[in-house]
């Protein structure tokens, strides 16, 4: 795990996920978050990395100090219904989930691998979003989606934060 003050980066390995919260990862995760403003995580793509992201989530919004509980409620329910998404209807074998707080935003994004079977129902092929996608749409400023080159596919969203939670800051180390 690499860290700095702009970005903590958490890779957990498919042994870091069977041994949660029991790994040597989770122990040296929480100093991280203290000093980043944006958080990325690397995670296999397995059902059980789906509420290790949403657990890393909540850390990371305790660190930045945001205790405003509509905030916090969007967005562990956006980074968890885009990690699902991204875990059940591609064939990735890694997700990335990153949460970036801006000044008067909070952005959350998942990629995933873009992989795709026949065996699976395939989230971003339809011309619609499904249930979820609809809720995290009507709870966020903004919602959408971008494919890279090589079929990657990242779906991000951004929430808005007030005033008074704009200004208040995550300390300095």
């Amino acid at each position: 795990m690499a860290t700095d003050f702009e970005c903590a980066r958490i890779s957990l390995s498919p042994q870091d996920i069977e041994q949660w919260p029991d790994s040597c990862a989770v122990r040296s995760t929480v100093p991280a978050l203290r000093r980043s403003h944006t958080i990325v995580v690397q995670l296999p793509a397995v059902d059980r990395a789906v509420p290790i992201c949403r657990h890393l989530t909540r850390l990371w919004l305790d660190q930045q100090r945001l205790a405003d509980e509509s905030v916090r409620h969007t967005a562990l329910l956006v980074t968890t219904e885009l990690a699902t998404n991204a875990v059940v209807h591609t064939d990735s074998t890694v997700i990335t989930a990153k949460l970036r707080r801006r000044r008067n935003d909070l952005r959350i994004q998942v990629r995933d691998q873009g992989i795709t079977s026949a065996d699976k129902h395939h989230w971003h092929n339809g011309l619609q979003f499904g249930r979820g996608f609809g809720i995290i749409a009507s709870s966020t400023r903004a919602l959408g989606t971008y494919v890279a080159d090589d079929g990657a596919r990242t779906i991000w969203a951004t929430i808005s934060l007030t005033d008074d939670q704009a200004l208040c800051r995550p300390e300095e180390p």
